[in-house]
């Protein structure tokens, strides 16, 4: 809020920021040796025969411009039949956050492993992420592996986010294609993830559409729920 991608008015009388999606949602959180929360994020998994219009990249203001919206969901929809093709599970990650005190350290590349590594454990995935250029977010998440949108040919540009009031990218990903360099820390993170505990408020109740494929040792019935990282 105090750097202006939200307001006072969006936020609930708890002081906390809701967004779509949240409750068919998993969400990592980093905790401090303290206890207290340092980062978060989001993993937003959606059913195979997803419609371009129900996607989170559809609502940013690029894929709803004149000029770019048709070339957005070419490229996006060319996606969503590789990923239907090849039998892959699509994600969003989303609402990635790390507290003043350790930006600029490596807590912020060290949750976005984390989230790729999730991703990795729910199955052979694609994501689209749409990620700002603040304190560098972008950049980590390319050298990551994330890559620039396509529609024949045409590279989908950087934009103007005025909901965000920055600059940002709509990227892609494929857990199979993730830069090498990480290989090791993303091992590290998987390890570490299927041993964090896990909260859910209502297992029995999670629509069926939210339902993960899983590894074994995650088949828990707990369904979009949090995971805690120490």
């Amino acid at each position: 809020m105090r750097e202006g991608a939200i307001t006072a008015s969006m936020m609930d009388s708890s002081g906390r920021y809701v967004m779509d999606g949240d409750l068919k949602s998993w969400h990592l959180l980093r905790l401090h040796n303290d206890g207290q929360v340092v980062g978060c994020a989001r993993l937003l998994v959606h059913p195979c025969d997803v419609k371009f219009h129900r996607l989170r990249i559809a609502a940013s203001s690029l894929a709803q411009s004149t000029t770019w919206k048709s070339h957005v969901q070419a490229a996006v929809e060319g996606e969503l039949k590789r990923a239907r093709r090849n039998g892959q599970t699509l994600i969003e990650p989303g609402g990635w956050v790390v507290d003043e005190c350790v930006r600029g350290t490596c807590e912020a590349v060290y949750l976005a492993i984390a989230a790729f590594a999730w991703a990795q454990i729910l199955g052979d995935c694609i994501g689209f992420l749409t990620a700002t250029e603040k304190h560098g977010s972008s950049t980590i998440l390319r050298r990551l592996g994330g890559r620039s949108l396509e529609s024949e040919g045409q590279t989908i540009p950087r934009y103007f986010e005025p909901k965000w009031g920055c600059n940002a990218e709509l990227l892609r990903f494929d857990t199979n294609s993730l830069d090498s360099r990480f290989a090791g820390a993303l091992e590290a993170a998987r390890s570490r993830l299927r041993s964090s505990p896990t909260y859910c408020a209502v297992p029995d109740r999670a629509p069926e559409n939210v339902r993960l494929p899983l590894s074994p040792a995650l088949q828990n019935g707990l369904w979009p729920s949090l995971a805690c990282l120490s």
